[in-house]
């Protein structure tokens, strides 16, 4: 899995197969290979992440720390994560949490682990997704 993701340069709903992955020879993570991944954040909610302000923004947040493996992931509340599962994505909302006002705490739940948030799958997958593709990204996979 690539350290980095990388953003996307066609729309989600045109690139069922992330043809450019594909072509590369590399493929999208699977949703159960990126929870993984996402569980070895280097922080966590009510333990080491700082409360007192929201992490978007945030240069020297945990957040923007490697992983156990590695890897930055989740580490922009507007920046989503896509992978081969139409039905999840990862990371950011979107900037729901910044925009909608959900205040110091509760805009770090969009970067947690078991974050799901359906509304954001209808907008990257629908039409509103349309025109924000340069918010998402995915990370290539070089199979074994």
């Amino acid at each position: 899995m690539a350290v980095e993701d990388e953003n996307l340069t066609e729309l989600p709903a045109d690139m069922p197969a992330f043809s450019r992955l594909v072509a590369c020879g590399c493929r999208a993570p699977t949703s159960g290979s990126t929870l993984v991944e996402l569980g070895q954040k280097p922080c966590s909610v009510g333990n080491d992440c700082p409360l007192e302000r929201i992490p978007y923004g945030d240069r020297t947040g945990p957040q923007n720390q490697l992983n156990v493996f590695g890897l930055r992931i989740a580490y922009d509340t507007y920046r989503t994560e896509l992978t081969s599962d139409v039905t999840a994505v990862h990371g950011g909302d979107g900037g729901e949490s910044v925009c909608g006002g959900y205040g110091h705490l509760l805009a770090w739940l969009p970067l947690a682990t078991t974050n799901r948030n359906p509304s954001m799958v209808e907008s990257v997958y629908g039409p509103d997704g349309e025109d924000l593709c340069e918010d998402f990204s995915a990370r290539p996979v070089l199979a074994l």
